[in-house]
């Protein structure tokens, strides 16, 4: 009964992403919308983790199963796919480099202004 219960919470903010979808007018997927909803409601401190921890942490273990029918419909492309296959693999390696970069500029962005705030509330620290 847990495991449901965290599920339909789950669930619950991927609906009111499904929503905010629909009512607002930007190419942003409803996922993200409810990903996002619910990353606010964790981190205000409304919901916590261990309400919705086991199961996010057993859907994680099964994403891999998830991807298989795309996998299996690419393959079934193949000679449509075939006469392409040099550009998609120079998108391929042109969108990895790139989510490495913009990953690792982020991530020190986001270790500078840790920093800056950690400064600012150690006044000793500055010295």
């Amino acid at each position: 009964m847990k495991y449901l219960l965290q599920f339909l919470l789950i669930g619950a903010f991927y609906y009111l992403g499904e929503l905010l979808h629909e009512l607002i007018p930007l190419p942003i997927p409803a996922a993200v919308y409810g990903l996002v909803l619910l990353f606010a409601v964790l981190c205000s401190g409304l919901l916590k983790l261990e309400h919705i921890e086991k199961t996010a942490d057993f859907l994680l273990a099964i994403m891999p199963l998830m991807f298989i029918p795309p996998a299996v419909g690419i393959v079934n492309l193949l000679d449509i796919l075939a006469d392409s296959w040099w550009k998609i693999v120079i998108i391929c390696i042109a969108t990895t480099f790139t989510t490495i970069a913009i990953t690792g500029h982020t991530a020190q962005a986001l270790v500078r202004l840790r920093q800056r705030i950690a400064r600012r509330r150690d006044p000793a620290a500055r010295g």
